[in-house]
């Protein structure tokens, strides 16, 4: 098995954890899904749906919930990361707003891994509409902070 498929593998599972552990909550809301893989080069493709109680009263999608769109599909890439269990909260998020994402579309995030060392991880993600993908909507980076599990 290649490094992608086993990377691919090991996100999907992750994915599918967060509904069986969290249901109903935001990250099993989104429905996150994996498009594709390229572990050599940190690059990770995500697809997640947005919902049109996520607007906010201009009619677009709510910030908020577009930093969570972010900071969920990048919450899931140390994951595959890391080889040891552990957990990954996020210390540090920085979102940019371009444009406008409508609630109810498919929204493609790419997130791509700029370092990893012993406990930090900072990645960075772009977020663009499945139906208008060469217009980015958000931007932004994380730093996530790898606790080993006891």
């Amino acid at each position: 098995m290649s490094a992608a498929s086993e990377t691919g593998a090991l996100l999907r599972r992750r994915i599918a954890q967060v509904s069986e552990h969290a249901p109903g909550s935001i990250g099993d809301m989104l429905h996150f899904e994996l498009l594709e893989c390229d572990p050599e080069a940190g690059d990770y493709f995500l697809s997640c749906r947005t919902e049109t109680w996520m607007r906010n009263p201009a009619g677009t999608l709510h910030g908020g919930l577009g930093a969570t769109v972010l900071d969920q599909a990048m919450g899931l890439i140390p994951y595959c990361l890391k080889t040891e269990a552990g957990t990954a909260p996020t210390v540090q998020l920085s979102v940019n707003y371009h444009r406008p994402l409508n609630p109810g579309a498919e929204v493609v995030i790419k997130v791509h891994v700029v370092s990893v060392s012993r406990s930090l991880i900072t990645l960075s993600a772009e977020a663009r509409s499945k139906e208008n993908p060469e217009k980015l909507c958000l931007s932004g980076t994380g730093l996530y902070l790898w606790k080993p599990a006891q």
